[in-house]
């Protein structure tokens, strides 16, 4: 039967999808994991998330149903929440945010059309429905970097943003009191051992320490030289500064220890004058995201805190020659590139500044054109792994080598530029110079 005329034949539908689902788990039973090489595992992975995408968009469209007829009650579920955690196997909580987002879906006949297509997933969903409210000419926008390939870190911003412009001082300073009466720092014993924490705060109560954490964080990660991920020296060097506080650290470990590190502001002149953003008009804490003009007010005069005023300058005249970049040119680099320029990371914490057209060991000049800003992972890929960046800025193509090399390999690569790194150090310092390691 076509796909097309199941909408008129309920148990036809209901026949096709208990088929599909019977097909998807026989795969799955009958899977071997360990018969596969890595890249048929990461085809075979990109299917099952398209499967998972069209079954989030399937329920989003049909649980609103549920819920008005309540027939979820006839299963002895005391509520909607219940009965869709049960069945998707998630907390009432989780359940909850998925069924309010599904009836706002409902009410928007862009977001309906879209869950039709089944490449909504349910954490992508959630964030274009929350943005509904500001108007259809929003999820439009959302929509629209949705197809064009955004990633949901991407598409987050972006509906930070949209709800920005929006939203008038009043409303603003509402969700901030609510921020701040929420705050909390919460932390548990795991039961298969560790602890677990969360924190929650202001935007600019966050922006306050966040910079010089993500300075060590990346210090932490390049002297390192081994697997472990940014996100876990990060906590290292989370645990230090509540150790030894913000000046200092306490394990020569290879933080940052000097340097000032400064709470970077950006934001559109005209934004500032008028004590709002509008349209794509930039007010955000460089690494954390957007924030309310009066919260950029806040921060002014603070100590550490350095405000980058956007007045339409055509930024890309700023050049330098220097690898330690002029700060002029630092600035128009964090404007240019607001977040890693991969096409899909979208990723904000210690970005790192390459000479993306000609490498600077190969005279490759510190100025605008020829820099760019990527994520850690990203650069050690371009560095290590022969991937390399073309097309430039607004038109960025991360161009893979012929060989693409295995995550392994480039972890061994930063390894060893790591530990050849701290050898040249060695022998440059004075021979009575402590070291430490």
């Amino acid at each position: 039967m076509a796909v097309a005329s199941l909408h008129t034949d309920r148990s036809a539908l209901q026949r096709e999808l208990q088929g599909a689902v019977a097909i998807l788990s026989a795969l799955v039973r009958q899977a071997s994991p360990d018969s596969v090489s890595g890249d048929e595992a990461r085809v075979l992975v990109g299917l099952f998330a398209q499967a998972e995408r069209a079954a989030a968009s399937g329920i989003a469209l049909f649980s609103p149903v549920v819920v008005e007829t309540g027939s979820f009650a006839k299963l002895g579920h005391g509520s909607a929440a219940e009965w869709l955690g049960s069945v998707a196997g998630s907390s009432p909580a989780e359940a909850k945010g998925r069924l309010v987002a599904a009836e706002r879906a409902a009410g928007d006949r862009a977001l309906t059309e879209a869950l039709h297509e089944g490449e909504l997933s349910a954490g992508q969903l959630k964030v274009v429905s929350e943005t509904a409210l500001v108007g259809p000419a929003a999820v439009e926008t959302l929509l629209g970097l949705h197809e064009g390939g955004a990633s949901h870190q991407e598409l987050r911003d972006a509906a930070v943003r949209l709800r920005a412009a929006a939203a008038s001082k009043e409303t603003e300073r509402a969700r901030r009191d609510r921020v701040h009466r929420g705050r909390h720092l919460r932390w548990h014993q795991c039961p298969e051992g560790g602890i677990r924490s969360e924190i929650f705060c202001d935007e600019v109560a966050w922006a306050r320490v966040a910079p010089a954490l993500e300075a060590q964080a990346t210090a932490r990660w390049k002297a390192a030289g081994a697997g472990e991920g940014l996100e876990a020296h990060r906590l290292d060097a989370f645990l230090d500064l509540l150790a030894h506080g913000i000046g200092g650290t306490g394990d020569g470990s290879g933080a940052a220890s000097g340097a000032r590190v400064h709470t970077l502001v950006i934001v559109d002149a005209a934004a500032l004058r008028r004590g709002s953003t509008k349209g794509d008009e930039l007010c955000e804490i460089d690494g954390i995201g957007p924030v309310s003009v009066d919260a950029v007010v806040e921060l002014v005069g603070q100590g550490g805190m350095q405000l980058l005023v956007k007045d339409g300058v055509d930024i890309t005249t700023v050049t330098g020659t220097r690898r330690d970049l002029p700060q002029r040119v630092q600035a128009a680099l964090v404007v240019r590139d607001r977040t890693c320029v991969v096409t899909g990371c979208a990723k904000r914490h210690g970005l790192e500044v390459d000479h993306w057209r000609v490498a600077y060991e190969d005279g490759g000049p510190s100025e605008l054109d020829n820099l760019a800003r990527l994520c850690p992972e990203h650069h050690a890929l371009k560095t290590y792994g022969g991937w390399r960046l073309e097309g430039g800025p607004g038109h960025w193509d991360w161009i893979a080598p012929a060989h693409p090399k295995s995550a392994g390999y480039i972890t061994r690569a930063r390894r060893l530029a790591a530990a050849k790194g701290r050898a040249r150090a060695r022998a440059t310092r004075p021979r009575n110079f402590p070291l430490r390691d």
